[in-house]
């Protein structure tokens, strides 16, 4: 009985612990810096998911005790915290040998060390996501603009540079949402923002598991649409009639409060996904290590590690299979994967054709709703008027923000080689 009360207490405590985070990440939602913690937190998650799908697949099938025989893993036992250090309360334990100064340290470095973790991998996240998905956005905004500006002025004789540019916009952005998933994957759980641009490893990856790419793409639409709609309806309400709304403090408190419960759709979706994807990365690595379309040596030094501790490199480990996909196992073919390719292109063309109509039914000011879609860039989702709250002075500080967190980083690393570079010397 004692037993079966503590494990009851465990688990209304790490409920209450879960709901507190996510909580916390809808709300980080709002704003366009903090929005770049819920990518990296959700990076971490992305992680845990991938190290715990290889474990199952390898003779050491007790996640818990895995995760601890190392220091990089250890952290994975529990969901990511958003501000302290995972396991925080052990920090707290002063070791017998240690002084005094680096003890204190210590516990004053783990006070901050998840929201480092989630603020510098959310930047990088978020910078390499832009560099592919931003100019597709950028020749939707202009295309969409001038083709305007065109029937307002009456300059048909350039009325084709509108269409022409969106819809090149448009094939860009399809080219992109076959890479980017996996990409992003990858990045999460190497760590590493250069894994995301291991093209070649990345593309065995997704042809080894076509049939899985192709489901969740689809998936990753049909989760589109609502958010599309939720950004859209704002639009649609009559606030100044309907809700007694004559102010703009007003305005601004009723579409707070319609962001908040909005986000609380966005964000398990922009987690979701991005699990899904981690699975489906983990998986299609694992199978094409044991097909031979990739060597050991390809992975990333993480990946090595967590491989050579799993015993995943030497052996050929059963994989969860699934009925259903089974049935589906003919489009692992060459007919198959070229009908999955033009599937796909659907899929995400109507995608765009979406995103297309909610513009039309609703645009945002300074581009936002082109350049900026929640589940696949940031999961920024507020878009308050500008006369209301001036999005580009948000931006800006953003910008800012950006670089001194990047500049800190980078003195941090400077200022620690060149500790262990005098150590080295004295020795």
């Amino acid at each position: 009985m004692p037993g079966n009360a503590s494990d009851h207490g465990n688990r209304i405590w790490r409920t209450v612990v879960f709901l507190i985070k996510f909580l916390i990440g809808v709300v980080f939602c709002h704003a366009i810096f903090t929005s770049f913690m819920v990518i990296g937190w959700t990076y971490r998650i992305a992680q845990r998911t991938a190290i715990k799908y290889w474990c199952k697949c390898s003779a050491r099938s007790d996640f818990a005790r895995f995760i601890q025989d190392d220091e990089s893993t250890a952290g994975h036992r529990h969901w990511p915290n958003w501000f302290v250090a995972q396991n925080f309360r052990s920090l707290f334990r002063r070791p017998v040998n240690g002084g005094l100064g680096r003890y204190l340290w210590t516990i004053f470095k783990g006070f901050s060390s998840s929201l480092r973790n989630n603020l510098v991998l959310g930047i990088q996240g978020a910078a390499n996501t832009l560099a592919l998905t931003l100019p597709s956005g950028m020749m939707w905004w202009f295309g969409w603009d001038y083709g305007w500006n065109i029937s307002f002025y009456k300059s048909y004789e350039q009325s084709f540079i509108g269409p022409v540019v969106f819809l090149i916009g448009t094939l860009f952005f399809i080219a992109v949402m076959f890479y980017l998933p996996m990409a992003q994957a990858r990045q999460a759980v190497c760590a590493n923002w250069k894994s995301f641009w291991d093209a070649r490893l990345i593309i065995r990856l997704i042809r080894s598991q076509w049939i899985r790419v192709f489901l969740f793409s689809g998936l990753f639409v049909l989760l589109c649409v609502p958010v599309l709609i939720l950004k859209t309806a704002p639009s649609l309400f009559h606030l100044s009639e309907s809700q007694n709304i004559t102010t703009s403090e007003q305005a601004a408190d009723y579409l707070g409060k319609y962001y908040f419960l909005a986000s609380l759709y966005v964000l398990p979706c922009y987690v979701l996904i991005r699990v899904l994807a981690a699975k489906i990365y983990a998986r299609g690595l694992l199978t094409s290590l044991k097909d031979n379309l990739v060597s050991i040596e390809e992975l990333n030094p993480f990946e090595q590690i967590l491989f050579k501790r799993l015993e995943l490199h030497l052996v050929s480990p059963p994989l969860p299979g699934n009925r259903f996909l089974k049935i589906l196992g003919w489009m692992g073919s060459r007919m198959g994967q070229v009908l999955s390719v033009v599937f796909m292109f659907l899929v995400w063309a109507a995608l765009s054709g979406a995103i297309l109509v909610s513009e039309f039914l609703n645009y945002h000011e300074a581009g936002r709703g082109w350049w900026n879609q929640q589940l696949v860039q940031l999961p920024w989702f507020n878009y308050m008027p500008s006369h209301i709250r001036p999005t580009g002075e948000e931006i800006s500080v953003a910008i800012v923000l950006v670089v001194l967190v990047i500049a800190g980083r980078y003195a941090g690393n400077c200022m620690r080689a060149m500790a262990k570079d005098r150590s080295i010397a004295h020795i």
